[in-house]
């Protein structure tokens, strides 16, 4: 990823700092990026084929080690870079460590769909390397495989290169985690992990949604409902009544227009993974194409504004 790349990317998820390990060419490539208004990320190590930082979140008493991978392909690179992070996790035993990325292995026959049916000789360490360091894998949700070549029948192979780990044990996390593959079309499918924190009740006052600002027609639907409105009351709490029915219409609208963003997420990414198993079912034609293309628009845009919906919310905690 170049460097003006890297840049919009950051600007297009609201984050303003990053630390980087750039490719040699076109293989490899490393970049942790994050919002210093909600983390603080000290960087501690940075090498080719992986890197790693101090994560503390300040307002969640949430902090670990993140371990970034990117696995390389050649067994002495591989060896290395094993040896490297064993290394770091040997001289940080108490902490807790979450280790991701795309390892170039899969750990076992049932990770891979197509092809030879045995595990090789790289997938064999790779398994002994996990257990030697007491990593436990985060499950993924719903989704197996983080990799395909596109192809049909056959001729098609899947496998599952990209996962997370934790190594410190669940014990001293104290927070529940979930990984999923997100569905976005191509060979390689992201895989993203959230960490829930338990927050305690607190009150909700309504507030102005900056997603709301994504539909052109906001303005002039406010215009239209304060003036469709009568009051019949004194003056003195006209703009105080306007002001709630404003409120009223506002969570109608949003309910109507917006609905849930996490549910219509969850929605287009079943349908996205439809499409995806339709194409390495048959193959790509010209339905199926615009059909995924119409989809990806939608999910664009539901990313887009579910970006904007934790922004906000991470400036209110």
């Amino acid at each position: 990823m170049t460097i003006a790349k890297m840049d919009l990317f950051k600007k297009k998820l609201g984050f303003k700092k990053e630390e980087d390990s750039p490719a040699l060419g076109a293989s490899g490539g490393l970049a942790i990026i994050w919002d210093p208004r909600n983390a603080l990320f000290t960087p501690i190590e940075k090498r080719r084929n992986w890197m790693c930082g101090r994560v503390n979140f300040y307002n969640k008493k949430l902090k670990f080690n993140l371990i970034n991978v990117y696995g390389a392909t050649q067994k002495r690179d591989k060896a290395l870079a094993w040896l490297e992070i064993e290394t770091f996790l040997k001289n940080n035993p108490n902490e807790v460590s979450i280790i991701g990325g795309d390892f170039n292995a899969i750990l076992k026959v049932s990770d891979k769909r197509g092809g030879s049916n045995k595990l090789s000789v790289a997938a064999i360490e790779f398994v002994n390397r996990i257990n030697r360091n007491s990593l436990m894998e985060i499950q993924i949700v719903d989704n197996t495989f983080t990799w395909n070549n596109r192809r049909k029948g056959f001729n098609n192979i899947e496998k599952k290169l990209d996962r997370f780990f934790i190594f410190g044990g669940l014990s001293n996390f104290n927070n529940t985690m979930e990984a999923e593959i997100l569905p976005i079309s191509g060979s390689y499918y992201p895989i993203q992990l959230e960490i829930l924190v338990e927050q305690g009740p607190k009150n909700c006052p309504f507030k102005f949604e900056q997603m709301w600002y994504k539909d052109e027609n906001i303005f002039k639907l406010l215009e239209k409902w304060w003036k469709e409105e009568e009051v019949l009351v004194s003056k003195m709490f006209i703009v105080a009544n306007k002001l709630k029915i404003i409120k009223r219409k506002l969570l109608e609208w949003n309910a109507d227009h917006f609905g849930n963003i996490f549910d219509r997420k969850q929605s287009v990414e079943t349908e996205l993974k439809a499409v995806n198993t339709e194409v390495l079912k048959s193959g790509m034609d010209e339905t199926i194409f615009l059909r995924e293309k119409a989809l990806l628009k939608d999910y664009e845009d539901i990313l887009a504004k579910k970006e904007i919906y934790w922004r906000q919310k991470s400036r209110e905690s």
